[in-house]
């Protein structure tokens, strides 16, 4: 993800996983979930039509361009809204 894409946003932190709209990688806990440490990206939602997730499940897309679904659970992150 670019950085000009949030140099214009003021960025503050949350707990909220339902407001953030961006996550950053503070640690990588475990090998091979494709984040980079201190590299801010931008979190997208997945709705399905069962409606598990009511404000869709958040995902990143990793460093090789695959849709990252677990790094809330392989990194240590800090939200933004």
């Amino acid at each position: 993800m670019s950085d000009q894409l949030t140099d214009n946003l003021p960025l503050t932190e949350t707990e909220d996983k339902d407001e953030a709209r961006f996550l950053r990688v503070d640690k990588v806990k475990f090998r091979g979930c494709n984040l980079t440490e201190g590299k801010l990206y931008e979190i997208k939602r997945y709705y399905t039509a069962q409606g598990f997730f009511s404000n869709g499940e958040m995902y990143v897309i990793d460093d090789i361009g695959k849709e990252n679904y677990s790094a809330l659970m392989l990194c240590k992150t800090t939200l933004y809204k």
